[in-house]
């Protein structure tokens, strides 16, 4: 596995080919994605007033903290404008926006220690994101708002891309989820697992824990195990993240071998079109 820094875009054969073999691409300073950072600042401000938004949980109380970023994550999602930026990065990488499929756009907060946590404000375990979608060839995008540290990042697993690791891809339902979201507050904790999890100890001895600067797009095939790094530092996380499938890759069945998912059921309908936004129907 090799981590690849690109200064240009690469079409989506050359990008899926190179991510379905076990590699990592990090695209370099995208001008939209700047832009979106700005954006993201403003929004956070809206919220949190002057208060630095990395280090805002020193100041607030747990309530206090989740109801502000809370706010900011669920205006984020209703953005169209973010989601734009973002699709203009994800050209600038060079997605063929006519072929490309996406799901949502969260903004990801992660607190540091465990007093602040709170639905999609904490650390996400070890999981490939295929165990939920059944779709091997989708992809992921993922982007920091803020300066990265190794205490305060996201962890891949390479060793892991050609190693099964035992889960609860057989059990767990989506449907289940649905139903135990809908009976909590928005932006709150709820009692079930928002994606299968392992059920044996992931070895962290090869871990990679990637450090790329704000405007940097990393990409990585949804196969690969991944895993917030638990955030020891003294500064809250903020990233973005999106997942695309290429119809292109469907037709042409490139794609990242299964080692371990017993889903059987793929998830197209949880994506749309980047241009007509009409869903995914395969």
């Amino acid at each position: 596995m090799k981590v690849i820094h690109l200064n240009h875009p690469i079409d989506d054969q050359e990008r899926s080919e190179l991510l379905f073999s076990g590699h990592l691409l990090v695209y370099t300073q995208r001008e939209s994605m700047i832009e979106l950072i700005e954006f993201t600042k403003a929004l956070l401000k809206e919220h949190l007033g002057e208060l630095d938004p990395t280090l805002a949980q020193h100041q607030l109380s747990k309530e206090c903290f989740l109801k502000a970023t809370g706010a900011a994550q669920t205006q984020f999602r209703c953005s169209d404008k973010a989601r734009q930026l973002f699709f203009r990065a994800l050209i600038e990488c060079g997605i063929d926006p006519k072929t490309c499929y996406y799901d949502h756009f969260p903004l990801r907060v992660v607190p540091f220690a465990e007093q602040h946590k709170g639905a999609d404000r904490a650390a996400i375990g070890h999981h490939r994101d295929t165990w939920g979608s059944n779709i091997n060839c989708q992809q992921n995008w993922w982007a920091p708002i803020f300066d990265l540290t190794t205490e305060r990042t996201i962890a891949i697993y390479p060793d892991y891309w050609e190693k099964p690791l035992a889960n609860t891809t057989a059990t767990w339902c989506f449907d289940t989820l649905l139903e135990k979201r809908n009976e909590a507050q928005r932006e709150r904790s709820f009692n079930y697992p928002s994606a299968p999890s392992p059920i044996e100890k992931v070895n962290e001895d090869g871990v990679l824990k990637l450090i790329i600067q704000p405007g940097d797009v990393l990409n990585f095939a949804s196969a690969q195990l991944h895993a917030s790094v638990p955030n020891t530092s003294s500064s809250t996380r903020f990233s973005v993240e999106m997942r695309t499938i290429s119809v292109e890759d469907l037709n042409t069945k490139r794609q990242a071998p299964n080692l371990d998912n017993a889903g059987a059921i793929p998830m197209y309908s949880w994506f749309k079109n980047i241009e007509t936004k009409k869903a995914l129907v395969y």
